[in-house]
């Protein structure tokens, strides 16, 4: 995604609202100059704290509403709702996707099993 005067970022997974999309249309361009609500960065071995801390000022500062950084390794999952405001989660909680997503909820354990199972 083309994030506005920011640089093109791919998150690992992203939500947008129908309200963020022109015409309430998806987009047809490859990569659409748009803000997702909701960027998700599953973590590898090669992030480092800099690049993460970079994306999120990059998310925040485009708009972005909610970020997400699962960390398959540790089982846990730090949820961002400014760029100074975040709580972790491990495995024995569960992932809710409130306010951008009102009522998904999905347990960890459910979530790193299911990794588990595809490697």
């Amino acid at each position: 995604m083309e994030l506005p005067g920011r640089p093109v970022r791919a998150p690992d997974v992203a939500f947008i609202s129908w309200e963020r999309m022109a015409n309430r249309r998806r987009p047809s361009d490859p990569i659409p100059a748009l803000t997702p609500d909701l960027a998700i960065e599953v973590l590898s071995v090669s992030n480092t704290l800099g690049e993460m801390a970079r994306k999120r000022d990059e998310y925040f500062g485009a708009g972005v509403r909610l970020v997400w950084e699962i960390d398959p390794r540790a089982r846990t999952v730090r949820i961002y709702t400014a760029i100074d405001q975040f709580r972790d989660l491990t495995a024995a909680d569960t992932l809710t996707g409130d306010p951008v997503l009102p009522g998904f909820a999905v347990p960890l354990a459910k979530l790193f099993a299911e990794l588990d199972r595809h490697g």
